[in-house]
């Protein structure tokens, strides 16, 4: 054995080292595309429709756009970590007025999703499996993709969340708008938030009490923006 053979470390320990740096390099490669599922050319072409960034257009108004976290059904990000959040010029006067109307209660907005890529539609309904809680493409796009529809909650002044029937996306046997339980606050709070976004010209959705479209486009389906298909109009 020569002197320096002790600071070698021995064949059997590089070759692990090795294997469990692979092993790192392959988990980590995954999770460094997660959250750009959406293309650069999608989010240019929503640019190019006069989509608008509700941050600079609502000052004050909480956004946390949840397919930009891994708090959703797929446990991962979807959207780019610096997803702007976008509407339509239209909508987003309508989403002003209800955020001015519920400011003047106390309240505001807090958005969840807006204008949502096809790309991800395509992703949610791949992972929500039998729940129906997400349009299939085959079926049609949602309004989300042509960016007339909004996904939001009821917060405070100070921008806290308000107790509702359901988080986003969850427990959809119970996220329809007739709450059927015995916490008066909720039901309080979801009356407040429907009697807001329809008096600024939005439609609930019966099944999502989250979900609210612009009903001026409901009888004027709006072409989805997609980098990467031809464009079918939003359901």
């Amino acid at each position: 054995m020569t002197s320096d053979s002790w600071h070698r470390p021995p064949l059997l320990l590089l070759l692990l080292l090795s294997a469990l740096a692979l092993i790192a390099a392959s988990c980590a490669g995954p999770q460094a595309g997660r959250g750009t599922q959406v293309s650069a050319r999608t989010l240019a072409l929503a640019r190019e429709r006069k989509l608008v960034d509700l941050r600079k257009e609502i000052p004050g108004i909480v956004i946390h756009l949840r397919y930009a976290t891994a708090a959703n059904i797929t446990g991962s990000p979807i959207y780019p970590p610096r997803m702007p959040c976008l509407l339509r010029i239209e909508t987003t006067e309508k989403l002003k007025t209800a955020q001015a109307l519920l400011k003047a209660q106390g309240y505001g907005l807090c958005i969840w999703d807006a204008y949502r890529p096809p790309e991800a539609q395509e992703t949610l309904h791949r992972h929500s499996g039998s729940t129906g809680m997400f349009l299939s493409p085959n079926a049609g796009w949602s309004r989300h993709c042509g960016g007339i529809a909004v996904d939001l909650t009821l917060v405070d002044a100070q921008g806290r969340p308000q107790r509702m029937p359901t988080d986003f996306d969850q427990d959809f046997a119970h996220a329809g708008v007739n709450y059927t339980g015995t916490d008066p606050l909720v039901r309080q709070n979801l009356q407040i938030l429907k009697a807001a976004m329809k008096q600024a010209g939005f439609i609930q959705l019966e099944s999502e009490w989250w979900h609210f479209d612009d009903a001026d486009y409901l009888t004027d389906p709006q072409p989805v923006i997609y980098g990467r298909k031809i464009e079918l109009p939003a359901m």
